[in-house]
């Protein structure tokens, strides 16, 4: 029995044939199909018109955009451009490189400095390209297709026009731009203007660098390539190279933007990205260029229905693949589109963790990646992060740290770390939070290699830095002194830290016992079962869970630092109506402050009311972010500075309203709103490295198939009453009281779900229709506040 593997564009799969009247009357409660031995063939098919569907998407601007808020944007995981207007004859394209570091050494830092990490070692501006015309320019266009990943537009003026267009390469390290002008237009010129090598953050604080890295040193070779080179104080190297040419009357320039350290070899890197790109078949270079990204989008599909929230989410979907790559950057705070800002390195006590926290669903695992890779490779800096004393078994890291090496120096609970700041010296708990995604990679991959080489190690010495500093008290239980519940307060057994802590060491005894470890092969066994045991339990009040002893939510708080046990650690779920109950009134309590709450505020609200299977809530939290968001999905808190989580969480947001995966069971169309008539999504992914699609129609699923990639067992809630299934040769299917289908499969088995009494039907993949006009990000509106 052959079939093929469950994946775009058209899966055919090898069903036994149900009778004619497939179901017993035995149990009415347990109803189970008879089948018979005629095979059938079911088509399982990929019908979505991607071209279309995605163009439906774009981003449109009928008037240039004015900032960064506006502005299309490019990216491949490491270099990056956005696009503005700055006066009547000049656009801008910024030049942007996420592996573009300043590096002053660790060991030098003023620890009395707040976030001394990012001020010494953060990103650093570069400079920006012009396009400068000979006449003012009276208006123009612009869209962002998002299928190419290309942007296009025109210009005006009185008496001449010019189109445009730009791209930054998929998996080459360069961009292209192209103008071709007529009338008053012509004599367009291309411009680089460098910027000083300096910190975004020093530069707002008014704290410069001493010594200040040397200016950009600027020289054209003699095949025309021109480059501009910092060659930075504390070593290393950030270059630039572009070349331009005229072609049939389209002025092109390809840029290439590298960086180095130790070495000084970017400038080679920059030079030598140029020449190649330039001498391509640009037909042939342009078009891997699109397949890379073609063959992205094919990992999953997304349909909602609803024009704002698709539109929205398939803009996310290429943002992310912009801004990150497997074994690339991990996502800071600015992606590789660096602004000014005050932060411009990584942030861990939220940021980076939501940034790459849908990449598991979405199927899409090098968008999650560069997390496991990073700490995987750096895990030496890991160990540099805390104190002396703990360096021989301890990992952790600080507040905030450079993405190129990731030292930042991590809390420490009781007295804190001086001369730190108060706050940042006691904030420990980041770590394991960031091991929480590797986990997920792990989970919805099953790579026994990333679990045994990068997970496990790393987490148990995240875990080990904890024990240096449980107390037992009089009461027998483990207690934690002082910490920082990120963006709240100072509180002893502070439920941030208590909540990770339970979190990390119940992984790892479960991670110990899928490698059939015991007390011999892992002495730590007995240590972790004791904190399993021992541990403080979380505080609570009538008001719900609280931010440590002592120490209940008594204010705003855009962090859910004090419920992580909910989302996304998901240790305290709705399965009993007590603990249903004690969610359900930590979240209201938390959101009812209205002031000072966050964009990611909204987003994490959603994750929990969809947890608790309240799509309604969950969308109208979701609707809270629409006005946080500016015109090109981008989003900014403090007065203006660029932060890039929250959009890219709310895609998450949406994900879990429709597949969540938890405690061994596949949860279909978990939380789908009363608005979403109809949905479906394609190939998404489960635990246990299960792909799951599926279609609802008027509140009803019509069908799901589940097909699973490592084999295993899983409970499937499919939301049917009552449903008939087909399956593979090596699956099996249990029906149980409770309406959960417990499935047994090896590799590449599948069972699909459909509703009792209805007839077998084609399991085809088609968008779902639109309701109401469609949605255009792009050109800001009332509703687009910017």
């Amino acid at each position: 029995m052959h079939f093929q593997s469950f994946a775009h564009p058209t899966i055919l799969i090898v069903i036994l044939a149900v009778s004619s009247s497939p179901w017993t009357a035995a149990d009415e409660s347990n109803s189970i199909p008879t089948k018979t031995s005629l095979p059938i063939t079911v088509p399982v098919a990929d019908h979505v018109d991607w071209k279309t569907t995605l163009a439906q998407q774009d981003m449109i601007w009928d008037q240039l955009p004015r900032n960064w808020k506006e502005a299309p944007f490019l990216g491949n995981g490491e270099q990056g451009t956005m696009m503005y207007q700055i006066d009547n004859r000049r656009l801008r394209w910024d030049v942007g490189c996420s592996a573009a570091h300043d590096h002053r050494p660790f060991e030098q830092d003023d620890q009395s400095e707040k976030n001394v990490a990012t001020l010494n070692r953060g990103r650093h501006f570069i400079g920006h390209l012009e396009m400068q015309f000979p006449a003012k320019l009276t208006g123009g266009t612009a869209r962002l297709g998002l299928w190419n990943a290309e942007t296009t537009g025109t210009l005006d003026s009185l008496a001449g026009n010019a189109e445009w267009t730009a791209l930054v390469h998929a998996n080459a390290p360069v961009m292209r731009l192209g103008c071709k002008a007529t009338g008053q237009l012509k004599g367009m010129v291309m411009a680089y203007v460098p910027q000083p090598a300096t910190n975004p953050r020093a530069q707002r604080a008014k704290t410069p660098r001493i010594p200040a890295n040397p200016a950009p040193v600027q020289s054209k070779l003699a095949d025309g390539v021109q480059t501009a080179v910092h060659n930075l104080h504390a070593g290393g190297q950030t270059a630039v190279a572009w070349q331009q040419r005229n072609i049939d009357g389209t002025q092109w320039l390809w840029l290439s933007v590298q960086h180095s350290f130790p070495d000084k070899v970017a400038m080679d890197k920059a030079v030598s990205a140029v020449r190649s790109a330039v001498a391509a078949d640009q037909d042939v270079w342009l078009q891997t260029h699109r397949d890379w990204w073609h063959q992205y989008y094919h990992a999953s599909f997304v349909s909602t229905g609803d024009p704002y929230w698709d539109a929205f989410y398939w803009a996310q979907q290429y943002k992310l693949a912009s801004a990150t790559r497997g074994k690339g950057w991990i996502l800071d705070n600015q992606g590789p589109w660096l602004q000014p800002t005050a932060w411009n390195s990584i942030w861990w006590n939220l940021n980076a963790q939501l940034s790459h926290s849908g990449f598991a669903t979405a199927n899409r695992r090098d968008m999650g990646s560069a997390l496991s890779y990073r700490l995987d490779i750096k895990r030496e800096n890991l160990a540099r992060n805390v104190a002396p004393a703990y360096r021989e078994d301890s990992y952790a890291i600080g507040r905030n740290s450079s993405g190129w090496d990731l030292l930042g120096r991590a809390g420490q609970p009781g007295t804190g770390r001086p001369p730190m700041d108060r706050l940042i010296g006691r904030e420990c708990g980041n770590l394991l939070w960031a091991l929480h995604n590797v986990d997920l990679e792990y989970r919805y991959w099953q790579d026994q290699e990333l679990r045994d080489r990068v997970l496990y190690p790393l987490l148990v010495r995240a875990v080990n830095y904890y024990r240096h500093f449980l107390v037992e008290q009089p009461d027998g239980l483990l207690h934690l002194p002082q910490t920082y519940s990120p963006e709240y307060r100072l509180a002893e057994d502070c439920t941030y830290d208590l909540d990770l802590l339970r979190w990390g060491s119940g992984r790892l005894l479960e991670l110990a016992e899928e490698s059939r470890l015991n007390q011999a092969d892992e002495p730590l066994i007995s240590a972790w079962q004791d904190i399993q045991k021992r541990l403080v339990p979380s505080h609570v009040d009538k008001t719900g869970r609280m931010i440590g002893r002592s120490l209940p939510l008594s204010g705003p708080h855009r962090h859910w630092s004090h419920l992580m046990a909910i989302y996304p650690l998901r240790n305290l779920t709705p399965d009993t109506a007590e603990d249903r109950e004690l969610i359900t009134r930590s979240l209201d309590h938390w959101h009812s402050f209205k002031a000072g709450l966050a964009g990611y505020s909204a987003t994490g609200g959603a994750c929990m009311a969809a947890l608790l299977s309240d799509g309604d809530r969950a969308l109208e939290f979701l609707g809270r972010l629409k006005n946080f968001l500016h015109a090109n999905t981008f989003y900014s808190e403090a007065g203006g500075l660029p932060v890039i989580e929250t959009p890219l969480h709310g895609a998450t947001a949406i994900q879990e309203m429709l597949l969540q995966s938890w405690g061994g069971r596949l949860r279909i169309f978990p939380a789908v709103p009363d608005d979403w008539s109809t949905v479906q999504f394609h190939q998404l992914r489960g635990e246990g490295a299960f792909l799951v699609s599926a279609r609802r129609e008027q509140g009803s699923t019509k069908w799901a198939v589940i097909q699973s990639q490592s084999g295993g067992t899983v409970a499937i809630d499919p939301q049917m009453p009552a449903a008939q299934y087909l399956t593979s040769p090596d699956t099996t299917v249990q029906v149980s009281q409770d309406g959960l289908y417990q499935v047994k499969t090896l590799p590449g088995g599948w069972v699909a779900f459909y509703p009792q009494g209805e007839p077998l039907t084609d399991f085809t993949v088609t968008p779902v229709p639109r309701r109401g006009k469609p949605f255009r990000f792009g050109k800001p509106t009332a509703k687009q506040p910017h």
